[in-house]
């Protein structure tokens, strides 16, 4: 019997080294159009707009001509013009992608540290903590519903994702105020906070709605606890003057000027469909559904331990708290641009950071209804339980919508970035000879490589390639 029990636990951890191997592997593949994609990828629609204009106005001027004309996105603008100053971005677009990944990675794991230390209170390994920090990376882009603005083009990327990262920091940072004992590291996080706050609302008007929700999240959890009223000013005066900032822009108007204004009734439906478009491209991913199960049943068999952890004990008092919090959130935050589009549909990129903080909500509802469950409702011994979660996230990782854009986006890329180089070799030989460019169109110049270059790959091959990638195409 002994060693039927022993070899019974020897099969169970090769399983499991096989497990974290098939975990590891999945991240690999999950990731790795990422890391690929990023050198084929082009410049396009806005990005030359903003070159453009730095070019013939100047990094200062340019500034002042976006806020006056176009939009009051002054954060955006700001890094958007940095990052294209002297033709940079034109000479290393593949840069903006690698960069704000790593950026939003590291952002992710401080967090997690963060809240490892000061929250949850538990001494996960270094490991652990690296993994939870690339699963939720993996979560946040395969629940969003266009990856190409998300992270390829550069003018929303900087938009939407950058200020997303800095959201990241910031509740971090709001974490460690409050908990800190060191002097130095209070003191940072003291000016910080406010800049980070009057940052992000520069960069989108869904950042208004954003720091709202951490302003009632963070007032709700420190309701008993002795705050700086000097701080507490502090915070809302930069959240107020970007707010203004923002809104008040003449760019706003101008822009405003040219949209056509829809009846009520229009609106109402823009709002639902936006509504359940959020929630459709978070629900229709198996990653999501398997990340918060594993999370309502490590709170569900861990929630001995939260009884006396303040704010755990907070938030689970009114377990109906974070549904209620998601569904108005995600009805203000998508009614905001329906009302400023005068009742019309919004774009994808803008539905990108609704989910992304949909999802957000949706793991704090799963981890508190674990929390407020009445009885265990899986149990496994540890081993197995490890084995089952690593098969699930495994799946998760492979089987989605992005795992399809990506890797056809892989097989086309070659071709999309021969027909952009070649564009842009004749457009820069024309600009030199201070002649008039003539290039062809992409249908045109496709085939073109399919009648020499690609004349004898199979049918099937030559089908695909003459669909765009999914990935870096952004029309």
């Amino acid at each position: 019997m002994r060693e039927f029990f022993t070899d019974k636990n020897f099969i169970e951890s090769k399983i499991l080294v096989g497990a974290k191997f098939t975990l590891i592997v999945s991240l690999l593949i999950f990731f790795l159009p990422l890391i690929i994609l990023p050198f084929f990828n082009h410049p396009c629609t806005d990005d030359f707009f903003c070159g453009y204009q730095l070019n013939s106005n100047g990094f200062i001027a340019y500034q002042s001509f976006i806020y006056k004309n176009w939009g009051g996105r002054f954060s955006a603008t700001f890094a958007g013009s940095l990052f294209a100053y002297h033709n940079f971005l034109y000479n290393h677009y593949y840069l903006h992608s690698l960069l704000l990944l790593a950026f939003n990675f590291i952002s992710i794991f401080f967090l997690v540290n963060t809240l490892h230390k000061f929250i949850l209170k538990e001494n996960n390994t270094l490991s652990k903590r690296l993994l939870v920090s690339i699963l939720f990376l993996a979560l946040e882009i395969c629940s969003i519903p266009q990856c190409s603005t998300f992270i390829f083009w550069f003018s929303s990327a900087i938009t939407y994702q950058l200020p997303i990262i800095l959201i990241q920091i910031e509740i971090s940072l709001f974490i460690l105020f409050l908990n800190t004992n060191n002097k130095l590291l209070s003191s940072i996080c003291f000016v910080a906070l406010p800049l980070l706050v009057f940052i992000t609302i520069g960069f989108n008007e869904f950042f208004i709605v954003v720091q709202l929700l951490l302003f009632l999240i963070a007032f709700f959890c420190t309701l008993q606890k002795k705050r700086s009223t000097f701080f507490v000013i502090l915070i809302a005066l930069a959240f107020i003057a970007g707010s203004a900032f923002l809104i008040f822009s003449p760019g706003n108007q101008v822009r405003l000027n040219d949209v056509v204004p829809k009846n009520f009734y229009i609106g109402i439906v823009s709002v639902a469909y936006h509504s359940f478009e959020t929630l459709w491209s978070i629900c229709r991913t198996p990653f999501v559904w398997f990340s918060v199960f594993a999370i309502f049943i490590y709170a569900d068999q861990t929630k001995a331990q939260w009884q006396n952890n303040f704010y755990i004990r907070k938030i689970s008092s009114k377990k109906w708290l974070p549904s209620v919090v998601l569904l108005i959130f995600l009805v203000v935050a998508v009614s905001l641009p329906v009302t400023a589009l005068k009742g019309g549909l919004i774009p994808d990129r803008y539905v990108n950071a609704v989910s992304y903080f949909i999802v957000l909500l949706l793991i704090a509802c799963f981890f508190i209804g674990g929390i407020t469950s009445n009885s265990k409702v899986f149990s496994l011994q540890i081993v197995r339980k490890k084995i089952l979660l690593y098969l699930l996230f495994s799946a998760g990782l492979l089987f989605n919508n992005y795992i399809i854009d990506a890797y056809k986006s892989i097989i086309i890329a070659p071709v999309y970035h021969t027909i952009l180089s070649e564009r842009e070799s004749i457009l820069k030989h024309a600009s030199q000879q201070n002649k008039v460019a003539v290039v062809k169109d992409y249908n045109t110049a496709l085939s073109g490589l399919l009648q020499t270059k690609y004349k004898t790959s199979t049918a099937t091959f030559q089908q695909l390639i003459q669909q765009k990638p999914p990935l870096i195409f952004f029309e």
